[in-house]
Order: C-alpha cells, then sequence, then structure tokens
C-alpha cells in the first residue's frame, strides 16, 4: 500500500466520522427548518405571543387507543412546537379519558385551577390549541343565555338525530356557561353575553320582540336561526327583530342540485367548504338583504323538490354576520338559516365536520373573543407533491445511478494513483 492509498483510506474515514458527528450533533438539537409553503411545522406569531403570556403551566394530556397511532403522532408533532416554544407547556398521553370526561382521540388542557378544555378528535389544529390556552389564560366564562318557550331548539335534547346536546357539551368544554332564559320578560337579563334563539315554533309576541329589540339595541349579542317553510306569522315575527339590521330571512327551501355540493346525495343539506373542514347546513333558507350558482329554493311546501318555473335561484347567503353601533355599545348578530347548524347529527361522534368550528367561532365573536380568531386554520397535513410521468422517469434515471457513480468517482483517483506505480 502506498503513501497515497494510506492518506485517501484516512480522509475517507475521515469523511465518515464527520458525517457520524454531524448527524450525531443534529439529534441533540431541537433546531429545524419548515420548507413547507403554508408554515406547517412552525407556529403562528399568535401563538408564540399567547405562549409568551403564560404565568403558570398548562399541561396538555391526549388519550389515545392502541389503534389511534396515526392521530396521536399527528398531536404529539404540533405540541412538540409548543413544547420548543415555552417550558410552560407540559405534554403527556395516556388512556384513561374518563378522568377529564374526554373521549378517546381528544386533548384536554389545564391551567391553574380553571374547568379543563377539552379538544375533541378532528379539533386539534393549532388554531384551536392556541384558542383553547387563550381562553383558559384569561379565564373568562361567557354566559349563553338559550331561548326558550316558543318551540326553540333544547340544548338538553339528547335526540341522536336533531338533539342540541353535543353543542352543549361543546361549549362547556370550551369555557362557556349556558343558562335557559324565557323571552316572555320585560328585558334580557344583562348577564347575557349571547343571547340563542334557534328556529322558534311559534310567533314571537310584541312582549318578546321588544325584550329582544331591546335588548340588541343597547349593544347586544345575537344568534338566530329560522327554518324553511315555516308559518308565515313566525317569519314575520323573526324578521321583524331583524329589519333594523338589513338582513331577514327568505323562508323558502334551498336545494342543492350539485351533488358533490350536497351531503351524502341529498339535496336538501347543502355542504359548504371551509379551510377547516366541510359545515353542513340540513334544510336551510336563504338569508335575505345579502348577495344572491345553480341552487335554487323552492317557497311553498311541495313533496317534489326538482326545479319549477318560479323557484328562486342561487347562489344565496346561508350564514352571514351582521355588525351595527348603536348608542350603548356595538349590536353584533350571527343569522343562520337553519336551526340544524349544530343539531347532534351534525357533530362528532356522528359527523366529522367544520360544524364545531363554526358555532365556537360565531359564539367567539358575538362574545367579543376576537382574539382567538386569530389564527386562521391551515391545512392539517402538508399537501403531496405531485409528480408527472415524464418527471417520475427522470427521478429514477437520476435517482439511482448517482450513489453507484459517486462511488466510481471516488476510485477513480486511487485506480490512476495505483496504475502509475
Amino acid at each position: 500500500m502506498t503513501r497515497w492509498d494510506v492518506r485517501l483510506a484516512l480522509a475517507a474515514a475521515g469523511a465518515v466520522l464527520a458525517l457520524v458527528a454531524v448527524d450525531a450533533l443534529a439529534g441533540l438539537t431541537p433546531l429545524a427548518a419548515d420548507l413547507t409553503r403554508s408554515g406547517q411545522f412552525t407556529l403562528t406569531p399568535r401563538s408564540v405571543q399567547v405562549l409568551g403570556q403564560l404565568d403558570a403551566e398548562v399541561t396538555v394530556t391526549g388519550f389515545f387507543r392502541p389503534d389511534q397511532l396515526a392521530a396521536r403522532r399527528d398531536a404529539a408533532a404540533l405540541l412538540d412546537l409548543y413544547r420548543q416554544r415555552s417550558s410552560r407547556v407540559q405534554v403527556r398521553f395516556a388512556a384513561l379519558a374518563q378522568r377529564l370526561g374526554a373521549a378517546a382521540g381528544s386533548l384536554a388542557l389545564q391551567y391553574r385551577d380553571r374547568t379543563p378544555v377539552v379538544l375533541d378528535a378532528g379539533r386539534e389544529s393549532e388554531s384551536d390549541v392556541t384558542a383553547a390556552i387563550e381562553r383558559l389564560r384569561s379565564g373568562r366564562t361567557p354566559v349563553v343565555c338559550w331561548a326558550s318557550g316558543d318551540g326553540e331548539r333544547d340544548p338538553q335534547d339528547a335526540d341522536p338525530e336533531t338533539g342540541y346536546s353535543a353543542a352543549a357539551a361543546l361549549l362547556r368544554a370550551s369555557s362557556y356557561a349556558t343558562q335557559q332564559v324565557a323571552l316572555a320578560q320585560p328585558r334580557i337579563p344583562a348577564a347575557c353575553d349571547v343571547l340563542v334563539v334557534l328556529g322558534p315554533a311559534r310567533a314571537l309576541t310584541d312582549v318578546e320582540g321588544q325584550a329582544v329589540s331591546a335588548y340588541l339595541a343597547g349593544g347586544g349579542r345575537l344568534l338566530v336561526a329560522a327554518d324553511p317553510w315555516i308559518d308565515g306569522t313566525i317569519l314575520a315575527s323573526v324578521n321583524g327583530l331583524l329589519q333594523p339590521y338589513g338582513v331577514g330571512f327568505g323562508g323558502g327551501l334551498v336545494i342543492e342540485p350539485d351533488p358533490a355540493h350536497a351531503a351524502a346525495g341529498d339535496s336538501t343539506v347543502p355542504v359548504v367548504a371551509l379551510a377547516g373542514g366541510d359545515v353542513f347546513l340540513p334544510a336551510a333558507t336563504p338569508i335575505t338583504g345579502a348577495p344572491d350558482s345553480g341552487a335554487s329554493a323552492i317557497a311553498q311546501q311541495r313533496t317534489d323538490l326538482g326545479r319549477r318555473v318560479g323557484d328562486d335561484s342561487g347562489p344565496f347567503v346561508l350564514v352571514r354576520s351582521v355588525e351595527q353601533p348603536r348608542s350603548a355599545g356595538v349590536t353584533r348578530i350571527v343569522v343562520a338559516g337553519t336551526s340544524g347548524l349544530a343539531e347532534n347529527r351534525t357533530l362528532p361522534p356522528a359527523a366529522s365536520s367544520a360544524n364545531p368550528s363554526l358555532l365556537l367561532a360565531s359564539l367567539d365573536w358575538l362574545s367579543g373573543q376576537d382574539e382567538l380568531l386569530a389564527i386562521p386554520p391551515r391545512p392539517l397535513a402538508a399537501a403531496p407533491l405531485s409528480l408527472s410521468t415524464s418527471g417520475l422517469r427522470w427521478n429514477v434515471l437520476l435517482a439511482l445511478p448517482l450513489p453507484l457513480l459517486a462511488v466510481l468517482a471516488a476510485g477513480i483517483p486511487a485506480f490512476l494513483r495505483r496504475r502509475d506505480h
């Protein structure tokens, strides 16, 4: 073996040792580079700001079954970003979900002695986790007053299809307090941060209408929903409340003819795609006073849902927010064209949808918690890289021979040197 061969062997060994050392050092440091277009593996500035405001530990407990390894891995990857940013974030995984009233596949966040916030499966994105931390940190418990007495949707109704018990559980797990109030009183209680009137089955009386109108005129906050084909007196009484704010309900039934935008091909259940998922809006009526799609609205009740001459043409607005300054404050209203917006069949575990996020976002905005809406949802996973057939062919042709060519190139100097000697 010549001196040149020894030098070449030492250089190769040194290169291998250097690579091993670099790899070992990389494993010891938390530094990483996020090259995804959407910043999939980087917390937003708003999340970083919320973490910087913590003055006590936040414990996040994940509850996952053994068959939920993929979901647990995704949750762990996201929570690691929070741990890297703040030493006050503690993460653990457990199997006894019942201890905190959480279901399998959920995350429970605890802070000080406050009621834990539970994020169900499907609501575990960065925007959800950061909003949960902010809810706990702020310590606010907005009061949602649920109107009763006129056949409205009942939050205690556990019917698997049309009940609202899942929505009530969602509010409890999101630091909201709920109470039922009768509208037939001189005034809406001042403790109500948000008044919810979902699908009244009887026309509002003059006393009820005056109470709600006075509440709104004083800067009140209202989530109101009506259904299609209801009695004209009911529709007129609800629209009378909304008339000063330039919106109302059309009263007809919206039909979505495109199966791609209807739930399970049901033309009476339009599906609206949002960044955080699909929202199901069963049996909806259009919002009037808003911009106008191939959808149509059937004004009068009938069994034949096919399109006829005289049916209104869409597109239609099915959910809308209104904000109007008043002398006593700023009035905010969310108008939904269906009282089924958050019924049990549209929420987990019955359905995987963005309806929970839409309900919470509406109540967060109505209750003045705008800071909880500062982080828009982003894709839950990085988009796959698509290669054309020709691109895939070039990838194979270049990737396979390159390592072999590199080895041959490294051996050429040694071969030439040995040949000279």
